[in-house]
């Protein structure tokens, strides 16, 4: 099988097999220095995760220690001022301050120190549990009068669920005085963490610091953080898929622990069963830096161990990261997979690439057999190339050229034969050069066959020319006299359509004059009835005026009466007084008389008046009645006028409309004559068109061919 292999593959084979060893062995220096590298880059890792799992707590350490001091630190510049000032411990006694310094909490009127140390006490711890997310909540309790000395107890804890709602006291003394966490802070002194522990249904640890005043403790400030918030560690990761956190405190015991939530409580030394094991971890804890070890869990596991420190209160507790020593070999492990499959990978592709250069440099040679048999089964089309000076390539050009004048002598022939085939006669060889030897007698043969057929489609196409020119001028005069003839009764039935809208205009103008005459006739009747009805009008307004007249005449006649009337009231009352106390009635009457005269003397001077005007008016009015009559007169002349001018109109319109009738009949005579005339001269063009057609048909018969111009 090797014997047959062809010469490209069969080096590329032997190549490859002294590669490959090549290849093993750097493969095996490679995974031997490189595991320590791995381990080493593999335990900086975990040391990292370790002291970021240890930052994370101890942030949230810091956030209880943070909230826890600033209280207490509080406390301490209030009692300071107290100590300044007295007055700031004394109960306000005007009601307005009293009610201003009440707490909010025990309803108690307060000192203004101690409502001041309430409400920033109140505000912090609300504002703690509201937006801290890592502190469950805040709580401060004091000592028997440390608050305030009227006041036993004082206490009060806030959490995220009733930090926006009513503060409640938070039990007595003898209650929150025992627990743990104040219990540790009081009887230490000193800022505690406490152990975890249940509080309504979560797990908890306290951060619990004491407040003293003048070294005697006044109470504890306690932040709870609930363990669940542990859970920002980073305890999985998918390289290591072992991997687990646990938080120790400083006695050893699991506070946290991401594998298993049953285990917190549970002492370092119940999954440390080798004593060496365990002693040197707790020699390591001793000397309070970050270390990692190997031990051996409960379970026979075989696990690598990252203690960082971490300081809560002045304790100091552990975060541990570990993972399985076996997913600590995975790195290696795959790092030698991966080395080996690149190592793979890149001698396949050596491999081809040694048989693609050895295929190239032999391709020549491939090359010059392909040809041959591509010649062999009559395609000429072959080219290939060789950039060689050796044997080879002198081959491979010598044959390459032999294939290239081949094929342009075949392609000439076909170039030349296939123009004669598509009519084309004046048509050159394009390769008279390579017609060397056997192939010059082909090219003489080629060419006297071209000369005949081109002679005698020459001679066919003279013929057909003369033929074409008789018929063309035949045609062309026909044409010519069926255009005029054309033209011509276009021009007329312009003409005869122009005058028939000239017919149709003054028939129109003749219709509308006399819609006018009669509108005229019916205006100038009406104008002739309202001019009998104005006369009719200034006839009654005379009237009026005469009616007027006697009315005033009948109310100078009241005046009269009325003067004459006041008279005999004054006569009477001159009378009755000379008459004395007989003639008192009579004077009341005459004074009735005279001032009913009088009345009646203004009512006609009224009505007088009136009568005055009414008059006026009738005269204003009479005057513009005759002044419109008058206007009217003369609108009935000018109507007239119109009417006899518009009759006239009418007659002309009459007679120019019988006029364009005539002029019209006869235009249509004429325009019959020129389409006859039109038709005929058609007929004659077709008749030329048909004998131009044919001798056409004749002349493209021959022109399908290319003739040869040279005789």
């Amino acid at each position: 099988m090797f014997k047959s292999m062809k010469l490209a593959p069969k080096l590329a084979l032997a190549i490859g097999s002294m590669l490959t060893v090549i290849l093993v062995i750097l493969i095996g220096i490679t995974v031997s220095l490189s595991r320590s590298a791995i381990s080493a880059s593999t335990y900086s890792e975990l040391t990292e995760i370790s002291k970021s799992n240890s930052q994370q707590i101890q942030r949230i350490f810091d956030e209880a220690e943070s909230v826890a001091q600033n209280m207490q630190h509080y406390l301490e510049q209030s009692y300071q001022l107290v100590e300044d000032d007295p007055s700031w411990a004394v109960v306000p006694s005007v009601q307005e301050a009293r009610e201003l310094c009440k707490s909010s909490i025990y309803n108690e009127v307060l000192t203004p120190i101690s409502y001041d140390v309430e409400v920033y006490l109140r505000e912090t711890a609300r504002s703690t549990a509201t937006y801290n997310e890592d502190l469950a909540g805040v709580g401060v309790m004091f000592e028997p009068h440390k608050f305030q000395s009227n006041m036993r107890g004082y206490a009060f804890y806030i959490s995220e669920d009733n930090a926006d709602q009513d503060i409640q006291p938070f039990g007595v003394y003898e209650a929150y005085s025992q627990e743990n966490y104040y219990k540790m802070a009081a009887e230490g002194k000193k800022p505690v963490v406490t152990d975890p522990y249940e509080y309504e249904g979560s797990t908890m640890v306290s951060y619990a610091c004491p407040v003293f005043r003048n070294n005697d403790l006044t109470g504890v400030v306690v932040a709870d953080i609930k363990v669940s918030n542990f859970d920002k560690v980073n305890a999985a990761n998918e390289h290591y898929p072992s991997m687990y956190a646990t938080i120790y405190n400083d006695a050893g015991k699991i506070i946290y622990d991401s594998e298993d939530k049953n285990d917190i409580g549970r002492m370092l030394q119940e999954f440390t069963p080798v004593a060496s094991e365990l002693k040197a971890i707790q020699d390591k804890m001793a000397e309070g830096n970050a270390f990692q070890i190997e031990t051996t869990r409960e379970d026979g596991r075989k696990v690598c161990r990252f203690f960082t420190p971490i300081r809560a209160a002045e304790q100091t507790w552990w975060s541990l990261t570990a993972i399985s020593s076996r997913d600590m070999d995975a790195a290696v492990r795959e790092n030698v997979f991966w080395m080996l499959l690149i190592s793979v990978i890149a001698l396949v592709i050596i491999i081809l690439t040694i048989i693609l250069v050895l295929q190239k440099m032999l391709r020549p040679v491939q090359g010059v057999v392909d040809a041959a048999r591509s010649i062999a089964e009559g395609n000429l089309d072959v080219h290939f190339e060789a950039a060689n000076e050796d044997e080879i390539g002198i081959l491979s050009r010598t044959f390459d050229g032999m294939a290239a004048n081949l094929n342009r002598i075949v392609t000439d022939v076909k170039y030349v034969l296939g123009e004669m085939a598509d009519g084309n006669f004046d048509v050159q060889t394009k390769a008279a050069d390579s017609y060397v030897g056997a192939f010059e007698g082909v090219l003489h043969s080629v060419r006297r066959m071209n000369q005949r057929l081109s002679g005698t489609l020459s001679q066919i196409d003279s013929s057909a020319d003369q033929v074409s020119a008789g018929s063309d001028q035949m045609s062309a005069g026909a044409q010519a006299l069926s255009q005029g003839a054309v033209e011509q009764a276009s021009s007329i039935e312009e003409l005869t359509s122009a005058i028939e809208k000239i017919l149709e205009q003054v028939q129109k103008t003749a219709g509308n004059a006399s819609k006018a005459r009669e509108c005229s006739l019916t205006s100038g009747d009406e104008i002739t009835v309202c001019s009998n009805q104005m006369r009719d009008m200034m006839e009654a307004m005379g009237e009026i005026g005469k009616k007027s007249a006697e009315i005033g005449n009948i109310i100078k006649t009241i005046e009269d009466i009325a003067f004459q009337t006041n008279i005999l009231a004054l006569n009477a009352a001159v009378e009755a007084a000379r008459a004395g106390t007989a003639g008192k009635g009579f004077a009341v009457v005459a004074d009735e008389v005279r001032n009913l005269a009088s009345k009646s003397a203004t009512a006609s001077n009224s009505t007088s008046d009136l009568i005055q005007g009414a008059v006026s008016a009738v005269d204003k009015g009479t005057r513009i009645a005759k002044e419109t009559a008058d206007s009217l007169m003369k609108v009935v002349e000018s109507t007239q006028t119109v009417s006899e001018i518009v009759d006239q109109i009418a007659e002309a319109a009459a007679a120019q409309s019988d006029s364009l009738g005539q002029v019209t009949v006869g235009m249509n005579q004429i325009s019959s004559v020129v389409h006859t005339n039109s038709a005929t001269a058609e007929e004659s063009a077709a008749t030329s068109q048909e004998l131009s057609s044919q001798a056409q048909m004749l002349r493209s018969l021959v022109g399908q061919f290319r003739l040869r111009r040279d005789k």
